[in-house]
């Protein structure tokens, strides 16, 4: 009987300790795009929900097919969709926009409790980044003269030594609720705005929909006509900063609010980050509750090896 015991309590014992030690060494990877790749800390998870590579050569046919298509879709777009805005007539673009993305939840605990957040990386293709600064500047010089500019001056190539230059030039920037009232009044209103522009073309380009289907659209529009007014977007804190990390200079944007509807309030938080790296920029946002901001802040900053630098150097 002793004996019997004596194995039980062994087998128990080993037991609680292969649990426990999974559990502390607990840790994934997440995908950063252009062969860089973080790790999370022990006893934090990462789902991954969807990832496409960055390196054609990983990535499924599908997968293939999906970012073609969608670089196609900007291709044609782009160009159109800035005329409208500015009144500026720009040349197309012929480049890539999008090289991979990753899509992942994140799980962890703390003494406050259990803590998830989102967390979505996409990578942007430098021929977008050459793109949009050679068209901001004719746009800038376009308003400023008012009229249509022949050619598009020659910008100096994207370049990640550049990219992290500016971001180190950059002095952080802290706006709390008050400096911040103000701002988002304009902001709802044009958000408002922008989102029943956007429910009345939709039912303009529904022109091959069926009398019926255009009924249901209709009357799914005019719901949304009466819900767009009562919500709205808080904002209690925004900063930026440049941060210096294991992959280098990166920039970090902070924001804290809420989405509110007729008197109900969601809070929460988006934290987004920006990585300069040779193929383009790689640009991360963390989605989570208010209450878990700072436990996902310390997380990243650890993973990251993140220190904030003081910004503004000439």
């Amino acid at each position: 009987m002793k004996l019997w015991r004596k194995k039980i309590m062994t087998l128990a014992c080993a037991t609680c300790l292969t649990v426990g030690m999974g559990a502390v060494a607990c840790a994934d990877t997440i995908d950063l795009g252009y062969g860089q790749y973080a790790t999370t800390n022990n006893g934090v998870s990462a789902t991954a929900i969807d990832v496409v590579s960055t390196n054609p050569n990983f990535r499924t046919k599908e997968q293939n097919k999906t970012i073609n298509e969608a670089n196609q879709e900007i291709q044609k777009k782009l160009s159109d969709r800035i005329k409208e805005v500015y009144q500026v007539e720009v040349p197309p673009f012929k480049g890539n926009f999008v090289d991979g993305y990753s899509f992942y939840q994140l799980s962890g605990d703390s003494t406050l409790g259990h803590h998830t957040a989102w967390l979505m990386t996409y990578s942007m293709n430098k021929d977008m980044i050459n793109y949009s600064g050679d068209v901001s500047t004719q746009v800038i010089s376009s308003v400023m003269v008012d009229k249509k500019i022949d050619a598009v001056p020659n910008n100096k190539p994207y370049s990640k030594s550049d990219a992290e230059e500016f971001i180190t030039q950059i002095s952080p920037v802290s706006l709390d609720r008050n400096a911040l009232a103000p701002i988002m009044v304009q902001y709802n209103a044009g958000l408002q705005r922008n989102m029943i522009k956007n429910l009345n073309q939709t039912v303009i380009d529904d022109v091959n929909a069926s009398p019926k289907e255009r009924q249901v659209t209709e009357e799914t529009i005019e719901v949304l006509k009466k819900i767009i007014p009562n919500l709205t977007v808080g904002a209690t804190d925004i900063s930026f900063k440049p941060y210096s990390s294991k992959f280098g200079t990166m920039a970090g944007l902070n924001m804290r609010g809420s989405l509110n509807y007729d008197g109900f309030m969601l809070p929460g938080s988006l934290n987004a980050y920006i990585l300069p790296q040779n193929e383009g920029i790689t640009v991360q946002v963390l989605a989570t509750e208010d209450t878990s901001r700072d436990y996902w802040l310390g997380q990243l900053e650890s993973m990251y090896s993140l220190k904030t630098l003081k910004g503004g150097h000439k």
